[in-house]
C-alpha cells in the first residue's frame, strides 16, 4: 500500500510518494536504532572492563540518545526538503512533526526525572557537560552556512559525541582510568563514523540534493576506503582481545559486506541495515547463551 506525503515547505517539490514503512522499519522511523546501539555497546563495554553500572544508567543513556536524534530530525524537517527522495525517518517526522515534538517533550521530562532522582551525581554532571558539546554540534550543523557542510567532518563529530556518551558512565565507574578504554573507544568511533558516512552519502546520492549539501570529504574517504577501516578495526581488536573487540570485528565486517553489496540493496533499507550491523553485541550474547 502506498501513501502520499505532501512536502508543504517546498514548492519546487510538490509531493513525495513513498511506500508505507513495513513494521520492521518503524524502529528506524522512530529513531530507536541509535539508543538501542548505545545501550548494547555500553553494557558490553562495562562487562569487558568489569565495571558495575548504576542500573538506571543504560535507561538514561537510551533516553538521552533518543531525545537528541528526535530533536535533530525535528529541526531537519522544519526546513524545506532538499531532494526528490527522503528516508522513512525524515518522512515520518515531516508528516508527524507535532507528534514528534510531543514525544521529544515527554522523553525530556522522563530523562530529567531519571537524571535527578536515579543517577549518581558524577554521571549526571558528566551528562550535563557533554550536553554542551551536543548543543555546539546542533549550532554548527543547523545554523552555520550550508557551504560549511563540505568543509567539516560532521559524521566524525557525531561518532565522537556518540562514543563519549556511550563510554562516559563506564569511564566514571572505572575510577576515571582511561587506559583500558582507549582502544575500545577508537574501535567504536571508527564503527560509528563508518555507519554515519555510509548512510549520509548513499542517502544523499539517492535524494538528488544540491551540490552545496554534499557530504564532506572525510565521509567520502571512509566510504571509499571501508575495507581499510574494517582492517584497522581488526588490527585494534588483535591488540586488545575482548568481547568488545570481537563485537567490533563483527560489526566492521557487516558494514564492509553492506558496502560491497550496496547496489543490490534498496535505498530505504540502507539505514536500517547499517544500524543492524552495529547490533553485534546481541549476536555475541546469543552465542554465549547457546554455547
Amino acid at each position: 500500500m502506498k501513501y502520499e506525503i505532501f512536502v508543504l515547505a517546498s514548492r519546487t517539490i510538490p509531493r513525495v510518494i513513498v511506500e508505507a514503512p513495513a513494521f520492521w522499519l518503524w524502529p528506524t522511523a522512530l529513531s530507536l536504532d541509535a539508543p538501542v546501539v548505545a545501550i548494547l555497546w555500553q553494557s558490553l563495554l562495562a562487562r569487558s572492563v568489569a565495571v558495575t553500572l548504576n542500573q538506571f544508567e543504560p535507561v538514561a543513556l537510551g533516553l538521552a540518545v533518543w531525545l537528541i536524534y528526535i530533536v535533530d530530525h525535528l529541526i531537519d524537517t522544519a526546513k524545506p526538503a532538499t531532494g526528490e527522495w527522503e528516508p522513512p525517518r525524515k518522512l515520518f517526522y515531516r508528516s508527524h512533526w507535532g507528534a514528534g515534538l510531543g514525544l521529544a517533550l515527554a522523553i525530556a521530562v522522563a530523562l530529567t526525572a531519571c537524571g535527578i532522582r536515579l543517577l549518581w551525581p558524577s554521571t549526571l554532571r558528566g551528562g550535563l557537560e557533554l550536553s554542551l558539546g551536543v548543543a555546539g554540534y546542533f549550532s554548527l550543523i543547523h545554523l552555520a552556512p550550508g557551504r560549511w557542510r563540505i568543509l567539516w567532518p560532521r559524521e566524525a563529530a557525531v561518532a565522537t559525541l556518540f562514543t563519549l556518551g556511550t563510554f562516559g558512565a563506564v569511564w566514571l565507574g572505572n575510577g576515571r582510568d582511561l587506559a583500558p578504554l582507549l582502544l575500545p573507544a577508537l574501535i567504536f568511533t571508527l564503527l560509528c563514523w563508518t555507519n554515519c558516512s555510509l548512510i549520509e552519502i548513499w542517502e544523499w546520492e539517492a535524494g538528488g540534493s544540491a551540490e552545496r549539501d554534499s557530504p564532506n570529504r572525510a565521509a567520502r574517504w571512509v566510504v571509499k576506503q571501508i575495507g581499510t577501516v574494517a582492517g584497522a578495526v581488526m588490527v585494534l581488536a588483535f591488540l586488545q582481545p575482548s568481547l568488545f573487540a570481537t563485537a567490533g570485528v563483527i560489526s566492521a565486517a557487516g558494514l564492509w559486506v553492506l558496502a560491497l553489496n550496496r547496489r543490490a540493496i534498496p535505498i530505504r533499507l540502507v539505514s536500517p541495515l547499517a544500524d543492524l550491523a552495529l547490533y553485534s553485541p546481541v549476536l555475541l550474547w546469543a552465542l554465549r547463551t547457546i554455547i
